[in-house]
């Protein structure tokens, strides 16, 4: 475990390529942005981050209900002589590799925040880090009506099995008995819980989108790395492709 506590910036973030040397990577724990007036919204975001199809998130967020640190990899390296060292969610790299560094110096070495290696379009960024702005809210609003529509469809089971009646009659019924105000509550918490979730992630998404631009991914304010990971995964990937590390 270690004290280092993250806290990514994207200023004077620049691009080194060239082949990784005296590679050396040490799971640890560390705290990723996060101060302890976040721990009581941790379940609530846990819940909405499952709901985005957000499932490393969600799993870290979940962990971090009764503690305020979560796992990654510290990798430490070297780009043609240049010291580069940094978190990455989890990095699939290793010596020898021909990499593309997304770094920022930092007095006596490169502080990275994404890994690309071009040879199979692999990539590994700082924790969190996934999607650009733009496709992260659109993610979320296209979670939202998913969370709704599903609650609607659980209604319209419920109705089926009490009568033979259409899922307006249902809802009139629950309205003439008082019952629609937590119907409109319900809404509410998936609304106001995937909200939450989703500026939850935007500093995440600010360093992500940085990064993209850094590292030459075309469309850089439209990746989404987890749905272009989608269909990827080779023979070798450890099984948190797709969920920490992902391809481009």
């Amino acid at each position: 475990m270690t004290d280092f506590v993250a806290n990514p910036t994207t200023d004077g973030l620049v691009r080194l390529s060239g082949t990784i040397t005296g590679y050396s990577v040490r799971r640890e724990s560390a705290s990723f942005v996060f101060t302890e007036t976040d721990q009581t919204k941790f379940g609530v975001i846990a819940i909405a981050a499952s709901l985005a199809g957000m499932g490393g998130q969600a799993m870290a967020m979940a962990s971090n209900a009764t503690a305020l640190e979560e796992e990654a990899d510290h990798v430490e390296f070297a780009i043609d002589g240049r010291k580069v060292s940094g978190w990455l969610w989890r990095s699939p790299f290793k010596e020898g590799d021909v990499v593309d560094v997304a770094a920022e110096w930092r007095g006596d070495h490169y502080e990275c925040l994404g890994v690309a290696r071009p040879a199979d379009r692999t990539i590994a960024l700082y924790p969190h880090c996934t999607r650009a702005k733009k496709t992260h809210i659109k993610n979320a609003i296209k979670w939202w009506i998913y969370a709704s529509l599903i609650f609607e469809v659980l209604l319209l089971l419920l109705a089926s099995t009490l009568e033979s009646i259409t899922l307006m009659e249902f809802l009139v019924r629950i309205w003439a008995a008082n019952g629609g105000w937590i119907l409109l509550g319900i809404h509410v918490f998936i609304a106001i819980a995937i909200y939450s979730m989703a500026r939850k992630w935007l500093p995440f998404t600010k360093v992500a989108e940085k990064v993209f631009k850094v590292l030459g991914l075309p469309n850089a304010a439209n990746v989404d790395l987890v749905k272009s990971s989608k269909g990827k995964h080779q023979a070798t990937d450890a099984f948190e492709y797709g969920a920490m590390f992902f391809r481009y």
